[in-house]
């Protein structure tokens, strides 16, 4: 055997990978819930802009429902009345507050910055694409931005949308599948489960409380705001024709097996995440995590909408959400507090 072939069969190519460091684990979860949040609510904020646009004149009070569902999404207290007169001034309010206010945790400013910040700890757990795109984000929101968002917030909102996606093609393509991968997986289906299933509860029940006052061409425009909201109009319509119907929109952003911004496919993915993790990390357990997603996973797998009905929309979200705040603790407690 030649001495190059004796010292390659000494390598094992599949021996199993060591655990993370806590620290690096929760930057990398951490850099990837963060730029899923952001494209969230650069979406939100987008949609939300053009359906009120499209729709013309609404009563103020679902104007600024409208306005304020944004805040109850992202867990956010509502915002005091600005000094100014009229419904503008709550979008214009709202807006600012939501994409550069320093003070909003949730603001894309600060979720760009949180997310670079975590990056740049892990640096040589990254990807150099990875660290680049992310790196452009960031400097996308420096002090010339609100100029730039002035003259076209909807070219701005996108650009942050279509930066995120970037990112997690890149995060596909650069990075091993090993286990920093399947913590972006984690974080990225998580926080997209938890801002979908408040998007549904929050919109479906201003809308559900305000059909009576709404046209049908009108209700229509604000169900394909819902979808558009989750980035899933285009793939409903593929399904389905006709009007929007309020309990099918349900049904596929909650059931769809087969699509990724549905609920049901993104609780099967983090499954799928923190079993690969858990694999690596203690093969001979099942952590506290593992079982909700599990549970959960197996109980959208076979739930139907006529059941979530009998429950209530709304109470069964809730339910779902409660289950991903678990899951997100204990993955907390099991990987990153030590």
């Amino acid at each position: 055997m030649s001495q190059l072939a004796s010292s390659t069969a000494t390598f094992n190519l599949n021996a199993p990978s060591r655990p993370m460091l806590a620290r690096d684990a929760d930057s990398m979860y951490w850099m990837s819930r963060y730029v899923e949040r952001a494209e969230h609510i650069a979406r939100i904020l987008l949609v939300n802009s053009n359906v009120l646009t499209d729709v013309g004149d609404l009563t103020p009070h679902l104007q600024q429902r409208q306005w304020q569902s944004i805040l109850t999404i992202f867990r956010l207290a509502d915002l005091e009345p600005a000094d100014s007169k009229g419904d503008v001034s709550v979008a214009t309010q709202i807006v600012k507050y939501m994409t550069f206010d320093e003070k909003n945790p949730n603001s894309l400013l600060n979720c760009i910055a949180r997310a670079r910040e975590n990056a740049r700890s892990i640096r040589e757990n990254i990807s150099t694409e990875m660290w680049e795109n992310l790196n452009t984000l960031y400097w996308s929101m420096s002090e010339d931005a609100p100029a730039r968002f002035e003259d076209s917030p909807d070219t701005f909102y996108r650009a942050i949308m279509t930066g995120s996606m970037l990112f997690q093609g890149l995060t596909d393509q650069t990075l091993a599948h090993d286990q920093r991968w399947h913590f972006t997986q984690l974080a990225k289906y998580l926080e997209r489960i938890d801002i979908t299933s408040r998007v549904i509860e929050t919109k479906f029940t201003i809308l559900r409380s305000a059909e009576a006052m709404l046209e049908a061409p009108i209700r229509n425009i604000h169900w394909m705001a819902v979808l558009r909201s989750c980035c899933s109009i285009e793939a409903y319509r593929k399904a389905y024709s006709g009007d929007m119907d309020p309990l099918r929109v349900a049904s596929f952003l909650i059931l769809r097996r087969d699509f990724p911004r549905s609920i049901r496919y993104a609780v099967s993915k983090a499954h799928d995440a923190i079993a690969a993790i858990r694999r690596d990390v203690n093969p001979g357990a099942i952590d506290s995590a593992e079982r909700v997603l599990g549970r959960l996973d197996a109980q959208l797998e076979y739930a139907e909408m006529s059941e979530i009905l009998i429950e209530g929309l709304p109470a069964y979200l809730q339910k779902l959400q409660a289950s991903i705040d678990v899951a997100a603790v204990e993955v907390q407690k099991a990987y990153f507090l030590h």
